[in-house]
C-alpha cells in the first residue's frame, strides 16, 4: 500500500512539471523584460525613523530621562545607457532630543545634501563629469551648550558645490571623482546671522 502511494504521487510530481514547466510565448516575452519600468535607471532608496526613550527611576548616580526622535530618507535614481552615466542622491534627516525634566527639544540632526553627477566615457571605465552637490538644513540651529542663541537656519548656510573632472568607474558601486576644476558658493539667506559674519 505504501510503495504504490508513493508511486502516485511520483507521478503526480512529475505530471506537474510537465503542465507548470511549458511557457507560453507571452510569457516568454513578460521574462525577458527589464524590471526597470524606464531603461538604464536604477532606483531605490531607505526611510527610517528611530524613538529612543530611557526614563531613570531612582537612579543614585544622577541621570537624567531622555526622548528622542530621529528621521532618515536616503534615495537614489541612476542612469547608465551607452556611454552615458548620471547619479543622484537625495538625503535628508532630521533629529530631536529632549533630555531632562524641564528641558525643551533639541534639534540633534538637520541635513538636506542632494547631489548630481553627469558623465560621459572618455575610454574604459573614465567619464568626463560634472557634479552638482546642494546642502543646507531645515530649521533653526542653536549653541545649546553655551546658550541658545540661533547658529543657523534654512539657507544659512546653504552649500552649492560645482565641479568638472574624470570620474573612475570600475562598477556600480565605486565611484572616485578628480576635478581639478571646482567652485563652491556659500549662501546666508537670515541677515542676523550675515550680519554676525
Amino acid at each position: 500500500m505504501r510503495a504504490k502511494t508513493i508511486s502516485v504521487l511520483i507521478i503526480l510530481l512529475g505530471f506537474n512539471q510537465i503542465i507548470f514547466g511549458q511557457l507560453t510565448d507571452e510569457e516568454a516575452k513578460l521574462r525577458n523584460k527589464s524590471n526597470d519600468t524606464i531603461p538604464g535607471w536604477k532606483k531605490g532608496g531607505v526611510i527610517g525613523l528611530r524613538i529612543a526613550q530611557t526614563s531613570l527611576t531612582n537612579w543614585a548616580s544622577g541621570g537624567e530621562n531622555s526622548l528622542a526622535l530621529n528621521g532618515l530618507l536616503s534615495v537614489y535614481a541612476n542612469y547608465k545607457k551607452d556611454k552615458i552615466v548620471w547619479d543622484n542622491s537625495l538625503d535628508v534627516g532630521y533629529g530631536l532630543l529632549k533630555q531632562g525634566k524641564n528641558s525643551d527639544f533639541m534639534k540633534s540632526d538637520d541635513k538636506f545634501d542632494f547631489l548630481s553627477k553627469y558623465g560621459q566615457e572618455a575610454f574604459t571605465d573614465f567619464y568626463y563629469a560634472a557634479l552638482l552637490n546642494f546642502k543646507t538644513q531645515m530649521s533653526e540651529g542653536k549653541d545649546y551648550a553655551s546658550d541658545t542663541s540661533k547658529i543657523s537656519n534654512f539657507l544659512a548656510p546653504a552649500y552649492t558645490t560645482i565641479a568638472i573632472g574624470l570620474d573612475y568607474k570600475p562598477n556600480s558601486y565605486t565611484s572616485v571623482f578628480f576635478a581639478p576644476i571646482t567652485g563652491k558658493i556659500t549662501l546666508v539667506n537670515d541677515p542676523d546671522l550675515a550680519d554676525a559674519g
